[in-house]
């Protein structure tokens, strides 16, 4: 029963009351759509739709469109060697008109991928048991370096040292090989060059490094290196770091390199700390008694014995998303001795809401105001996290994303998974679509939650509170042990003779051993596996050397970074050069990448031995990888007050992994009234901690500028021979639903193979609600697709372009296409590039929009004017001017020209669709009337969708219909019209088969592109008035 008006009057006395009823509102109209765009972008969301609405809005998700052409350390600082043509197509629609979708590219790789043909991401030289021994195979070669005091000899600790850099060889590239004095037990004075051989550095703390292309020492290159960041011949600054150099196929043979330099950790050679022990100086001192002075080194390939398919040259992988290790709980229990953090409770852990390598790079993840139950009706605790930039400092902490008062009670509604969400989404390689997951909604731009499922099902303890947190995963650290006796074989991982370290030894006449236990276990040189201590004569002193792997350290004590608070210290990862030195540190990036891809987990959170320290006397276990640390609010130490059972912040904080176990920890040392040891340590300030995310990955081959170059995607490639090929048909395949994600245009700027842009027309096609932009072959190829000259690239004829598209027989009114290349400018940097029509055309079309309507021709000096600013960013140039006959040749070949006048300047000057039948649907202005009208007709019919099927509701539609058909007339649009429903066209049959069956009859405009004047001499006596 409908509620009685009057009831909306107040009457006391005696008067007239008057309401005003607006029954003449028409429904709201659907929400704006703008086009489509794949390509790739510095950042944020990837292989999914993301719509934005201005171009502040895409730069904030996306980072800014890149011109490409940067060089400078590209391995640690990101591929910038490329144009982002799909954001500069993102900015030329976004000047006039605010509403764009966005599909950010990955490498991806089809699930039936053929073997050593079509995985994503890269490998570099090859390192098969046979190939290590053939100085020609290039591969991945890791510097370690010990200090300058006595290396261990006779029984003594092992000296620990560090991987200091991995170099990455090219097939063909050769070998690095470390030139001067070896260790050697018994001082023969070799100095032969060699891998895998102990030598000391020169006196003023560098390494001669020679690259040689094989065995006989031939195109050898020489390099004097040093491993302090803070000097000129630091390693990073003398070799090469651009991988994409050593790649012949895009590089001229005059700028060619054998080599780059990929991961260094120079932090972790000063810092002192958890898994960064400072072994070439103390808390970041580069004036201290061994930064500068002689240290030992060798160069040994990063590989695995145990699994020789575990090689850090191939780093084969799709993307992959980004994650923290597990957080965990405090230690409930009074027996601090036997505390083991594996022990302990899993809670949850943070996983980047997409795939990619960037976010690890732009965040760190903090945990505070970790606080106990509150009285004694409260079972859970709470807590905030907050996401953080990862160069800021706790001093002055820059905040991104906060939620407080969080709990890990499943029924509350401030449960963690509840407020920040874990929905994520998965490709379905079936329905070729992408297929969503989880329970709650995500509100973070950045991570999702993953529960542990206990912790979800409320089977835990409920007192169980975040209190620490795994970290990042790294290689394995070994220790070795050489003798003049040699041991009985390779791969004997413990001796009764030496104790629980490790020991592989390979006795004979020369003294050569292999390291053990993961990386780089297996050490390959000129007779097989061996660090060689000297030659031709069998050392006759034992050596003993022990070797981490870097991860991010840990803060060691409360006064590091001089906060302004001790009590606002965050605890655990600790992201700056040095104690006392809060910039970020620079190999950070090195320090959280994948591993390799044999031993890349499918889930980079899985279950890993965790790293002890080298002093424990054990090494434990057989992983090649080690998650680096296990940190625990559990294991803080500082003053202790025994008199009132507190702790008192007071600058005297300490960490240390062992501190519960040797209960000298706070929680070990507390019992407050309640008798939770771990409550007075959070009261008292010590509340906080932060951690990393780690292992992201682009999927991208680093050797390729660009990771999606036409020439390397062959005639004959398929998605499963072809990463490149397989992920940009999935970027397609996902946008393929009109009803999940909804667009007017669609193009992939600078991606003119066949294979892609025709499925690409599909898709558009069997949608029918777009108009795809394509660029096309044999016009213009840009620098990143050869090593090419600037000339020979732009070689192509007008001939060549038409007879390629001809080729391919497209009769299509979905798709058009442009011709030539156009210089644009990019509007941050001031620089100029070289860009794929299609960005132009876009950015014409956006134009006529804003200023016209979509059925007016996006061509001409009114709308199709690029130097006039149509082109909605600035156009100063064509790859090739077009004469009369260039452009009549495309036009006829519905190509659409692109012409630079004397006068005028650059304009687009045609229209035409990819349809070959000639009707009103091969000019764009009609096809994209005809996709406006289809879209908002359709939108009206859907609200009448189940509403009777009677002459009431066919007289709506038509009232509803009529005034948009009217609005399009009235601008030009269509000349006239005739809608039609009635019984002629919904019959009684269609009635009961619960169809409405209507006839829209339209006219379009079509546009002047063509003006006959004839100007008609007359003599002097004609009579114009006849």
């Amino acid at each position: 029963m409908s509620e009685n008006p009057s009831r909306k009057f107040k009457f006391i006395s005696p008067g007239v009351f008057i309401d005003e009823i607006d029954n003449s509102q028409l429904p709201a109209g659907p929400a704006d759509i703008g086009p489509l765009v794949i390509g790739r972008a510095q950042r944020g969301p990837a292989m999914t739709p993301v719509t934005v609405t201005s171009f502040s809005d895409f730069v904030e998700t996306f980072g800014e469109p890149l011109p490409g052409g940067e060089g400078g350390d590209v391995w640690r600082d990101g591929n910038k060697t490329a144009p982002t043509y799909g954001g500069y197509a993102a900015q030329a629609w976004l000047k006039n008109n605010p509403t764009l979708t966005y599909v950010r590219l990955l490498g991806e790789e089809h699930p039936a991928k053929t073997t050593d043909a079509g995985e994503a991401g890269w490998k570099v030289g090859s390192m098969t048991s046979g190939d290590l021994t053939d100085s020609s195979k290039g591969g991945a070669w890791g510097l370690y370096v010990w200090p300058s005091a006595s290396l261990t000899a006779d029984g003594g600790p092992a000296t620990t040292g560090s991987l200091a850099a991995v170099m990455y060889l090219k097939n063909s590239g050769g070998r690095v090989f470390i030139e001067g004095t070896p260790w050697d037990g018994v001082s023969n004075g070799n100095t032969t060059g060699s891998a895998c051989t102990l030598f000391q550095s020169n006196s003023d703390g560098t390494l001669t490094l020679s690259s040689v292309l094989d065995g006989g020492l031939t195109s050898e290159e020489k390099y004097r290196v040093s491993v302090d960041p803070d000097r000129s011949d630091f390693i990073r600054k003398v070799l090469n770091t651009h991988p994409t150099v050593t790649n012949n196929t895009i590089t001229a043979a005059s700028g060619q390199k054998r080599l780059w330099v990929g991961e260094t950790f120079e932090r972790s050679l000063t810092i002192t700390g958890s898994t960064s022990v400072g072994v070439l100086g103390t808390n970041g001192s580069t004036a201290g008694n061994k930064l500068g002075n002689t240290y030992w080194a060798t160069i040994l390939p990063m590989r695995n014995q145990a699994d020789t398919a575990d090689v850090q040259n191939d780093m084969r992988i799709a993307s992959q998303k980004a994650t923290t290790g597990w957080y965990f709980s405090q230690d409930l229990s009074t027996l601090a001795s036997s505390y083991d953090p594996a022990q302990m409770q899993k809670l949850f852990r943070f996983e980047a809401l997409s795939s990619g390598e960037s976010i690890q790079r732009d965040i760190k993840i903090s945990l505070t105001k970790i606080k106990a139950p509150a009285g004694a009706h409260e079972k859970y605790g709470t807590f905030s996290v907050v996401v953080r930039k990862i160069y800021d400092t706790d001093n002055s902490p820059v905040v991104v994303e906060r939620w407080d008062g969080l709990s890990l009670n499943p029924a509350s509604p401030n449960y963690i998974a509840v407020q920040i969400g874990d929905k994520y989404e998965k490709y379905d390689s079936t329905t070729k679509s992408n297929r969503e997951y989880g329970e709650y909604p995500n509100t973070s731009k950045y991570i999702r939650v993953i529960m542990d499922e206990n912790v979800s099902r409320a089977t835990t303890n409920a007192a169980n509170l975040p209190f620490g947190v795994y970290g990042p995963l790294k290689y394995r650290d070994w220790s070795w042990i050489s003798g003049s006796g040699g041991f009985s074989s390779i791969g004997t991982y413990a001796s009764a003779s030496h104790g629980t370290h490790q020991t592989m030894a390979d006795g004979g006449s020369e003294t050569s051993f292999a390291v053990g236990g993961g990386y780089p276990a297996g050490v390959y040189g000129d007779s097989g596996e061996c660090i060689a201590i000297s030659s031709g004569t069998a050392a006759t002193s034992e050596l003993r050397l022990s070797a981490i792997h870097a991860s991010i350290p840990l803060r060691q004590t409360d006064v590091w970074g001089s906060p302004k608070n001790p009590k606002n210290v965050y605890w655990g990862a600790w992201t700056h050069r040095s104690d006392t030195n809060t910039a970020l540190n620079e190999s950070l990036p090195d320090m959280l990448r994948v591993r390799c891809a044999n031993l890349n987990p499918t889930n980079p959170a899985a279950s890993h031995d965790l790293a002890l320290p080298l002093a424990s006397g054990t090494l434990g276990g057989t992983d090649p990888l080690q998650i680096a640390w296990a940190f625990s609010l559990d294991n803080v130490s500082g003053t202790f007050d025994t008199a009132n059972n507190n702790v008192v912040v007071d600058g005297s904080g300490v960490y240390n992994a062992q501190f519960r176990t040797a209960g000298l920890s706070l929680t070990a040392q507390s019992q407050s009234s309640n008798g939770v040891s771990y409550q007075n340590i959070l009261d008292a300030g010590y509340d906080r901690f932060t951690t990393m995310l780690h292992g992201g990955f682009d999927g991208f081959d680093v050797t390729e500028r660009d990771p999606f170059r036409n020439s390397a995607i062959s005639a004959t490639a398929t998605e499963k021979t072809s990463y490149a090929l397989a992920s940009l048909k999935r970027a397609i395949n996902i946008i393929s639903d009109s009803d999940q994600v909804q667009f007017n245009l669609a193009t992939i700027p600078g991606v003119t193979n066949t294979q892609v842009t025709q499925h690409l027309l599909d898709i558009v096609e069997d949608r029918g609600d777009a108009l795809a932009i394509l660029d096309i072959e044999n016009v213009y190829d840009a620098d990143t697709e050869s090593a090419a000259t600037a000339d020979s690239r732009n070689a192509y004829t007008i001939k060549q372009a038409v007879n390629a598209l001809k080729d391919r027989n497209i009769d299509s009114s979905y798709a058009a296409t442009y011709a030539p290349w156009v210089r644009i400018q990019d509007t941050t940097t001031g620089r100029t590039l070289w860009s794929p029509p299609s960005v132009a055309a876009l950015g014409a079309l956006s134009t006529t929009d804003r200023n016209a309507a979509p059925w007016y021709a996006p061509a001409g000096f009114a709308r199709g004017g690029l130097s006039e600013g149509a082109g909605g960013i600035p156009v100063l140039d064509v790859s090739r001017r077009l004469s009369s006959d260039d452009r009549d040749l495309l036009y006829e070949s519905n190509i659409n020209p692109i012409a630079k006048f004397p006068a005028e300047g650059i304009v687009i000057f045609g229209q035409k669709t990819l349809q070959q039948t000639r009707s009103a649907l091969d000019r764009i202005n009609v096809r994209r009337l005809m996709v406006y009208l289809k879209r908002e007709i359709s939108f009206i019919a859907s609200r009448l969708l189940f509403a009777p099927n009677t002459r009431d509701t066919w007289t709506r539609f038509i009232g509803q219909a009529t005034p948009v058909l009217d609005t399009v007339r009235a601008q030009f649009g269509i000349e006239d019209f005739r809608l039609i429903l009635d019984e002629t066209t919904t019959t009684p049959d269609l009635i009961d088969r619960n169809i409405v069956y209507a006839k829209l009859l339209v006219k379009p405009t079509r546009s002047a592109e063509f003006f006959a004047i004839d100007f008609v001499i007359t003599n002097s006596g004609a009579s114009f008035e006849d």
